[in-house]
Parts: C-alpha cells; sequence; structure tokens
C-alpha cells in the first residue's frame, strides 16, 4: 500500500520528536548550569566594602551548602538562594583597596544540573567615601560625594537638581542612594540615584504628600519610608505614617492597614528582622518583627529615632531622667531577647547629671560614640566614645564653643565621622569633619555640610 503525502509528513515528524526524545533521555542530565551574570564583575575596581556578592543562573537552584562561595582572602558570610540567584552576604565589611578572589562551587539546579568546574573571579574594592548634603550656586540642597582616600580631600556634587534634597539613605551595599526632593507647596518625591552619579530616577512621585525618611531593607529590594498628607498645597504635612516601597515595580502601600497607626523616623535592624519607629500616640518607641508581627513598646519622652547594634539583639534609646530634682539625658541599651533595659550613661566627674544624645555603635558593636555635655548649660555638645556597657568613657573633642553632632563610624572603625557647628560665631555654616579616634587628628572635609554618612 502506497503512503500519501499526508502520511509521509506524520511519520517524518513522528521520527524527529522520538530522536529528540531519545537525546534528552541520553543526554538531557549532562546539560550544564551556566552562569549568566556576577556581582561584582570579574576585575571590577572601587567596589563597595559592604559588597554582596550575587550570581545569576541559567535555571532555578536547588539547596546549596554554606561552602558554595568562599572568598580569598577569607571573609565569614552566609549563603542564600532567591530562585536562580546566589547570594553571599559577608559578615563583616571587606577590607578597602583589596583585591578578592571569589571561587563558587558545589551548585545545582533544581532540574538536577551541575555546574562543569568551578566558576572563579576577582575585584577589587575601592576607599570608602563620605556622602552629605550641601548648597549650589543656586542655594539649593544638594548630594555631594567626598572622597578622603587621596592626601586631600576631593568633593564632588552627585545630584544637580531644581529643588532642595531634604534627606538621604544609602543602599546597604553602597551601589545607590535613595534622597527625598522637597517640592511647591510642601509636598517631598522620593529619587534614586546610583552611587557613581549615574542612572538617577524619580522612584516614587508624592504630589500630595511629603515622602521622606526612607530606610533600606537589608535585600536592598525594599524600603521602608514615612508618608505625611498634605490636604491642600502649602497646608503643613499631616501626621506621620509608614509605608512599603518596592524599589523594582513602584509599588507602594502601606505598612500597617490599622490607618490609625502612626510612626516617624523608622529604623531597621542589619539583619531585617526588627523595625523600630517613634509612636507619638503611644509615647514611646514601637517595635515591630517583620517577620512574625510581634513587636514591644518602650517608654519614651525624648521621641528620638533608636540606635540599633550591628548584631541585632539590642538598641540603644535616649530618655529623660527626672527621678530627681537634677534631671539627666541618658543613654539606656535596650536588650531583645529579655526586655531588660540598662542605663549607660554615667555623669562626668564632679558632676551628678549628664545629657547625652546621638548615639552610634561602632562596626563590631564594642564601642559607641555619642554627644555629651554638661546639663542645663550652653556649651556645645562634644564627642565621647564609651564601651558598650558604659565602661571606659572618655573625650575624643574638647572645645565647648562647637557643638557636635550626627556621629559615625568609619566601617573600619578607626574614624568618627561628624557634624560641627561654632556658637559663638555670627552666621556660623555647619561643617563636616573626621577625627581619628586613637590620635585625635581632624581633617575637614566640607563647609558648608550637613548629615554626612559613609559610602561604603
Amino acid at each position: 500500500m502506497s503512503l500519501t503525502r499526508f502520511d509521509r509528513i506524520v511519520i517524518s515528524t513522528l521520527a524527529v520528536l522520538a530522536t529528540m526524545i531519545t537525546v534528552v533521555i541520553l543526554y538531557g542530565d549532562n546539560i550544564a548550569l551556566e552562569a549568566t551574570g556576577t556581582w561584582p564583575a570579574p576585575n571590577s575596581s572601587s567596589i563597595s566594602t559592604r559588597a554582596t556578592i550575587q550570581v545569576t543562573f541559567s535555571e532555578p537552584l536547588a539547596n546549596v551548602p554554606e561552602t558554595a562561595v568562599t572568598l580569598d582572602p577569607a571573609i565569614p558570610g552566609t549563603v542564600s538562594i532567591a530562585s536562580n540567584q546566589l547570594i553571599f552576604q559577608p559578615d563583616v565589611p571587606l577590607a578597602a583597596d583589596s583585591r578578592y578572589r571569589v571561587t563558587v562551587a558545589e551548585i545545582s539546579s533544581e532540574q538536577g544540573h551541575q555546574l562543569d568546574e568551578s566558576l572563579s573571579w576577582e575585584f577589587q574594592t575601592g576607599q570608602p567615601r563620605i556622602v552629605y548634603i550641601s548648597w549650589d550656586d543656586e542655594a539649593a540642597d544638594q548630594l555631594y560625594i567626598a572622597d578622603v582616600g587621596g592626601e586631600t580631600v576631593t568633593t564632588t556634587p552627585l545630584t544637580a537638581t531644581d529643588a532642595d534634597v531634604l534627606d538621604f539613605a544609602i543602599k546597604p551595599d553602597g551601589s545607590q542612594i535613595a534622597y527625598a526632593i522637597l517640592r511647591d507647596g510642601g509636598a517631598a518625591d522620593l529619587w534614586l540615584i546610583n552611587s557613581d552619579g549615574s542612572g538617577n530616577r524619580e522612584l516614587l512621585a508624592c504630589p500630595e504628600a511629603a515622602c521622606s525618611q526612607a530606610q533600606w531593607l537589608p535585600d536592598g529590594r525594599r524600603l521602608i519610608y514615612e508618608r505625611r498628607n498634605i490636604p491642600t498645597p502649602g497646608a503643613p504635612p499631616g501626621n506621620p505614617r509608614l509605608w512599603w516601597l518596592d524599589v523594582t515595580t513602584g509599588e507602594t502601600v502601606p505598612l500597617f492597614q490599622n490607618n490609625q497607626m502612626l510612626g516617624l523616623y523608622p529604623r531597621i535592624s542589619d539583619d531585617g528582622q526588627w523595625l523600630s519607629f517613634v509612636s507619638p500616640i503611644d509615647q514611646g518607641i514601637q517595635l515591630f518583627n517583620l517577620a512574625d508581627g510581634t513587636g514591644m513598646l518602650i517608654p519614651n519622652q525624648m521621641g528620638s529615632p533608636a540606635v540599633w547594634r550591628p548584631q541585632g539583639d539590642s538598641l540603644l534609646i535616649t530618655n529623660i531622667n527626672t527621678s530627681s530634682t537634677n534631671w539627666s539625658v541618658e543613654l539606656t541599651s535596650v536588650n531583645l531577647a529579655s526586655e531588660a533595659t540598662t542605663v549607660l550613661s554615667q555623669p562626668m566627674p564632679g558632676e551628678d547629671s549628664v545629657d547625652d544624645s546621638s548615639p552610634a555603635w561602632s562596626p563590631d558593636g564594642e564601642w559607641i560614640a555619642l554627644g555629651r555635655k554638661l546639663p542645663r548649660t550652653p556649651m556645645g555638645r562634644q564627642i565621647w566614645v564609651m564601651r558598650a556597657d558604659g565602661s571606659e568613657s572618655f573625650a575624643v573633642t574638647n572645645d565647648p564653643q562647637i557643638h557636635h553632632g550626627e556621629i559615625t563610624w568609619s566601617p573600619d572603625g578607626r574614624f568618627l565621622l561628624y557634624q560641627q557647628y561654632n556658637l559663638e560665631e555670627l552666621y556660623a555654616k555647619p561643617a563636616i569633619w573626621l577625627v581619628e579616634i586613637t590620635t585625635g587628628e581632624r581633617t575637614e572635609i566640607a563647609t558648608p555640610g550637613t548629615l554626612p554618612a559613609w559610602l561604603p
């Protein structure tokens, strides 16, 4: 019996399918898993000391061992996966101006495919820089970057907006900066810029609200920010509420379903588990577990933001102690596990009270820098350093006519960055300085300048 043309086409198609099935059966398990992208890129330089190592693969990954990613020189860290992405989060900052080799091995996909051979590449970290706010020739507040790695300080404008920059938040890996811009009528929008000045774009338009005080989650994918609705242009902003913002999609939703829940000065623990914020209705600092929704309230009269220890096991709050006629402003440590509170502030020699504020943890969580002054005096607040338990305190500055604030530690713990203001100088401009803790040597970074922060 002769075959028709249609029969020949069907038979030919079935033969091709059979061949393909045979190939898949015989060789499918030998298909190699491929890396389609790495961060940092091979042979890249000036990488942040807080960079997260990321590798994107051609297929979703199966569970991987903790030894899947290693760095040379060795750095401890945590390995995780997100679909087809492998992530290594170092437990400590990388060394500045150093070369690292990354090796990735023992990786398999959900389909059982594996890397043919270990993946390896190198990158170079840079020197930490400083981000701050200053005004340009048009008297508009802009973001600036100061490079302090050489013999002289070099400052460069990062933004050139037609409105004032209110505040900013640096992404944990140092690659991007979210910032708020003040608009006419009191509204404020959120913008995003790469730390090299590229990719500047509007992140969230808030035509009828003041959106500011953004804080990054450790994964760098979401922000929590403070939103105050403005009923009519020019009217004072309303009560503050906290909102989520997805950086990739721009989707934004309230953090709490209860719209009566007010909050300001959000702060997120380094491990991303806890959120703290000032709760004006509760007259305290509210702690909220982002994973299970549990929390606790810490009574507080100051309304200052909490400061999380890098290990995420405790935090610092500033509060007024009115138990005696000589009131004090004290720093208190709160242990998350036990909920125990410990007063860390001790009066200066010859005094019976103290006035402490603006604490900052060292990168290793062993020391605290703070601003201290004699209570009920017009002297400027000085920089002090003490152990995490309040012991071994000592003064870093001693200039009563200078007020010191906005203190932050350098990533290596050697320097303190701060903002200062001369109380005795008429029309004095705020300035940003750097002090080496062990030697006391100081370096002027920028005048004028406010809100200094390290770009790791």
